[in-house]
């Protein structure tokens, strides 16, 4: 079974990316994915180099069931109202169709 990708952009308000970014590290945000979802396989959090406000966070899993089960832990969102990310819609789901690499 081919992995699927998670893909979800957050926006920080202007000029508070690299805050936001630093507190989404602190959350450990993708630590906690691992550790709550057995069919997490990687993630990435990556920084726009075309808007100042925008990153985007990569998930991959073993298929829907386990992203599902990340959807509805109890141990995502967190930030708490102090959370520089404004809040975004779900994740984007998809599965992986073709990949090449070097």
């Amino acid at each position: 079974m081919a992995p699927f990708l998670s893909i979800l952009q957050l926006r920080s308000p202007p000029g508070r990316r690299d805050e936001a970014i630093t507190q989404f590290q602190d959350n450990r945000v993708l630590e906690t994915c691992r550790e709550a979802v057995p069919g997490f396989l990687s993630g990435r959090l990556l920084r726009s180099l075309d808007d100042e406000n925008l990153v985007c966070v990569i998930c991959e899993w073993t298929g829907r069931d386990a992203f599902e089960q990340w959807m509805s832990s109890p141990r995502r969102g967190g930030g708490g109202p102090n959370r520089v990310f404004e809040p975004a819609g779900r994740s984007a789901l998809f599965e992986l169709v073709q990949s090449l690499a070097q």
